[in-house]
């Protein structure tokens, strides 16, 4: 859907229209919010910013000032709304008033005491909160007051008051990092962004305890909707970017190499900074690929010799130089990077290619060019469609990821037996327990793969721990070979059932691990684990969908007899043979995953 205009009018329009005729598309999502001013006027700006984002969001905002009387107690209001999401949002002038209006008073050791008094205070929220609802958490970090307590001299100051926000911030991403399901909703970035005379109207803090302008209040529903399709849509895994005209300025052809706008003067500095922008997406994790209409050895020249590429064609994990369909080169790079059409973001400046792709290929993300190169940088960071609320080591590591893949099917090719090719991988697994450490990773491939997980249920962090404190087992997997690390790639979490045996409520492994015979040494350490605990029989399920049709066949080709008559239960006697793993698969330290997982 379009933006709608930008006053309270409009938005409430627009909201009004969302609520009366859903959109069939949107995904519903519970959302609350806890703060310590008025909050109730962002209804609007959350409905439909999180509806143009794929989610049909009908948020309850708690009574004014009310943190404590709803969050610990676990009979009041925030629960009965069973939200999926809750935000927490406060203000350092509401929560230490006398250390931002007469901060010149306070010494650093009274400073020191303040801000831990915050910091027990947020983690008692966060404690209640886990403790009656397996919600995700949002804490919205602080921005700086709206008057500066040292006027001139605060620059100056030790501390001084700028230092001190920072350090109430660093509180809360510490408290995020340590407690799964809890992330930081960066406002302090977005008021920076806006400036704070934009961001701060004195008059509706007076009047309405709403310390935000209706700039903000629009601002602040784009910044919640973009977390909460984060939280609820996995990121898009590659960008693929059209070359003239978006890489460079100009039309390769037409230009020559030495003709293109790609330079230290405009307009050839701001598609650099495009490139670099892109090189920032691929330290990400995120991949790059290239679909352009354009001659291959004219483009493969520009990247070898023009000194003001950022980008080297080794960057790209996937290319597609032709002048056929550009929505047959997206189909063909999916293919090649073994991913699905929807991981794709598309980025074209021009408008005639983005509407063929929205036409033919809907499920892709298409992203808004500007005309000018000037807002392009923007345009790709405002999108939303690589968010990620936490960056992961495997993450980081996923571009470079490719090009090992390429000397292992180097070695596929050579290969006699698909026995002479594992044993040559010399694969090595090491499975452990789901933690702290490693829950945002699980969470992240749960919620993004596709291809080989067996029920393909999404669970958030909370949802996670509650499994393993109620008794169930869940187990990381991680892989490398001779060519390198593939990082954490599996996941399983079983359950007790009935008559001694275990469900399996998942099992999933990345499709970059797949055809590595992984998979069994990650089901013989659950057999064990599960075996330790008495347990006599797995029961495993598979939940069809269009896309996981490379699992379908796991259970029948490891052991498990059918339950039923449409391949839906499946049983493996724990035995000895259940217990081990493949062959051409090495599985490090078996013994030392914990019991219970916890």
């Amino acid at each position: 859907m379009n933006a709608p205009e930008a006053t309270p009018a409009g938005y409430r329009e627009a909201a009004r229209g969302i609520r009366a005729d859903p959109p069939r598309d949107l995904k519903a999502l519970r959302l609350a919010v806890l703060s310590t001013f008025t909050a109730s006027p962002l209804e609007p700006y959350v409905v439909v910013e999180s509806a143009r984002r794929g989610l049909l969001v009908e948020p309850w905002f708690g009574p004014y000032d009310q943190l404590e009387p709803q969050a610990l107690d676990g009979g009041s209001a925030l629960y009965a709304t069973a939200p999926d999401v809750i935000v927490i949002a406060a203000r350092l002038e509401d929560l230490l008033p006398d250390l931002c209006w007469r901060f010149a008073s306070f010494g650093p050791e009274a400073i020191d005491d303040e801000l831990a008094r915050v910091a027990a205070r947020y983690e008692s929220l966060v404690t209640a909160v886990r403790r009656h609802s397996a919600a995700t958490v949002l804490l919205a970090n602080f921005t700086e007051p709206a008057q500066a307590p040292l006027g001139l001299a605060g620059a100056l100051h030790e501390p001084s008051p700028a230092g001190v926000v920072e350090r109430a911030n660093s509180a809360l991403a510490a408290l995020a990092r340590r407690t799964a399901g809890v992330y930081v909703l960066d406002l302090a970035r977005a008021a920076l962004e806006l400036g704070l005379d934009r961001w701060n109207d004195p008059k509706l803090a007076y009047v309405a305890r709403l310390p935000w302008s209706l700039a903000a209040q629009i601002e602040v529903g784009r910044r919640v909707a973009r977390h909460l399709r984060a939280l609820t849509f996995p990121a898009c895994k590659c960008l693929v970017v059209d070359l003239d005209g978006t890489l460079w300025g100009g039309v390769l052809g037409e230009d020559g190499p030495e003709g293109i706008a790609l330079g230290h003067e405009y307009p050839g500095l701001a598609y650099g900074d495009f490139q670099r922008a892109l090189a920032g997406l691929r330290a990400r994790g995120i991949l790059l690929a290239v679909a352009s209409k354009n001659d291959g050895a004219i483009v493969r020249e520009v990247f070898d010799t023009h000194p003001d590429m950022v980008l080297r064609w080794e960057d790209f994990a996937a290319v597609q130089i032709h002048w056929e369909d550009k929505a047959a080169s997206l189909r063909a790079i999916a293919r090649a990077l073994g991913i699905g059409t929807d991981a794709l973001a598309f980025y074209d400046d021009s408008p005639v290619e983005r509407d063929w792709i929205r036409g033919q290929l809907p499920e892709v993300s298409v992203i808004d060019v500007p005309e000018s190169p000037l807002e392009r940088v923007s345009a790709l960071a405002d999108s939303g469609v690589f968010d990620q609320l936490r960056l992961s080591d495997d993450d980081r590591r996923r571009a470079d990821a490719y090009r090992e893949d390429e000397d292992r099917e180097r070695l596929r090719a050579l290969a006699i037996t698909p026995e002479d090719f594992w044993r040559g991988l010399g694969t090595t697994v090491r499975v452990g327990p789901l933690d702290a450490d490693t829950l945002p990773r699980v969470t992240q491939l749960m919620a993004k793969t596709n291809q080989f997980n067996v029920t393909t249920r999404r669970h958030t962090a909370a949802e996670i721990e509650a499994m393993l404190a109620a008794g169930g087992v869940g187990l990381w997997l991680r892989a490398r070979d001779r060519y390198g690390d593939y990082g954490l790639v599996g996941v399983a979490l079983a359950l007790p059932d009935t008559g001694g045996s275990w469900r399996i409520d998942s099992f999933l492994l990345s499709c970059r691990a797949l055809g590595r015979q992984v998979e069994g040494a990650l089901l013989a350490a659950l057999a064990r684990e599960v075996a330790g605990r008495g347990g006599g029989a797995l029961i495993g399920e598979f939940v069809a969908t269009a896309r996981n049709q490379p699992a379908a066949r796991f259970f029948a080709e490891h052991r498990f007899a059918p339950l039923d008559g449409d391949g839906r239960l499946w049983r493996l006697p724990l035995d000895a043979a259940s217990l081990e793993p493949p062959p051409f698969v090495t599985l490090e330290s078996p013994h030392e995953v914990s019991a219970g997982g916890r």
